[in-house]
């Protein structure tokens, strides 16, 4: 591993780190290892003597309290679930470039169906959110009802998102090339 390698490899280990922050523990282990070449090492001893990217790595997540599998966790399942969205995405969009018109055109009206769909969803969120604002009318206050809309918008907002990217997801990741 050459040292713009390791320094790329470490900088990419504590990205969850202010941008600052990381520049100034870069700058700090390219001047040991440099400092390591001018006593007459080679850039692989310098490397060696820094010990293993995943140990610096580690070595500055203690050195800051944070704890780096509970976040390599957390961001691991964002990550994982941002990647398979996109490579079905991805995938749809080269499905889409290789289908006949009339394939795309299909393609196209299911994506409307999961819409509509996801439209649909917001009718119980509609009954509730009206049961609950006639609820509290009694208490004449404007801003009670306009809390209590603004959380059932969110909650539909967070269930049709889920449904939508879920559904999307099942429905278009096994598309085939169509071309008749």
């Amino acid at each position: 591993m050459n040292r713009a390698t390791y320094l790329q490899k470490i900088k990419d280990g504590i990205s969850i780190f202010e941008e600052g922050y990381q520049q100034q523990k870069i700058l700090e282990l390219d001047d040991q290892i440099s400092k390591a070449i001018r006593d007459g090492k080679s850039e692989e001893e310098a490397l060696s003597l820094l010990g293993d990217a995943d140990q610096v790595i580690n070595q500055i997540y203690t050195e800051n309290h944070v704890n780096r599998k509970k976040t390599m966790q957390e961001s691991n399942f964002l990550i994982s679930k941002y990647n398979q969205l996109f490579k079905v995405i991805n995938h749809v969009v080269d499905v889409m470039s290789h289908n006949t018109a009339k394939a795309n055109a299909k393609i196209l009206f299911d994506i409307l169906v999961l819409i509509v769909l996801t439209c649909v969803i917001k009718i119980p969120f509609i009954m509730v959110r009206d049961l609950g604002v006639n609820l509290l009318d009694f208490f004449a206050n404007p801003f009670i009802n306009n809390l209590w809309e603004l959380f059932i918008e969110i909650i539909y907002l967070i269930v049709g998102i889920t449904f939508f990217l879920n559904v999307f997801k099942k429905w278009f990741q096994n598309l085939k090339i169509n071309q008749k």
